[in-house]
């Protein structure tokens, strides 16, 4: 498959996790009334596993009927890689948002205008290393 291909794929599932990042992020706040960040960190987690979910069974077609303890193993060990790579991507993605937030405030909009930022930033360096890291068995 090609890269532009990927790249397609790998937004759209980019697009799911959006949604339950800001879902996440939204009820964490409205309805939990968790401090800004802890609710940003919180979706940030949620939206990580989604994807990768996504990324493993749609974007790199490596979602397999897998059988037995090693493999599971394997699964967890990708998904671990995943996550290192998200919270590697997501250190531009933070400064973006905390810059924002600082520039434009925290009332109304504002963060959610800051996550769209952040997020945008962050999506470049965790689809490099999804496609050369992460999923590179199934490229």
């Amino acid at each position: 498959m090609r890269d532009t291909q990927r790249l397609f794929k790998f937004a759209l599932v980019g697009g799911v996790g959006f949604i339950v990042d800001t879902s996440v992020f939204y009820c964490s706040l409205n309805l939990f009334a968790w401090s800004l960040w802890h609710a940003r960190v919180v979706a940030f987690l949620w939206a990580a596993t989604a994807t990768w979910l996504g990324n493993r069974c749609f974007t790199f077609a490596d979602c397999k009927a897998d059988k037995g303890q090693q493999s599971y193993r394997l699964i967890g060990r990708q998904w671990a890689k995943f996550l290192l790579s998200a919270t590697l991507s997501a250190i531009p993605n933070f400064l973006v948002f905390k810059l924002t937030i600082m520039f434009i405030g925290e009332q109304g909009i504002a963060p959610y205008l800051a996550l769209v930022a952040g997020i945008s930033v962050g999506m470049i360096g965790n689809f490099a290393f999804s496609r050369y890291w992460v999923f590179r068995a199934a490229n």
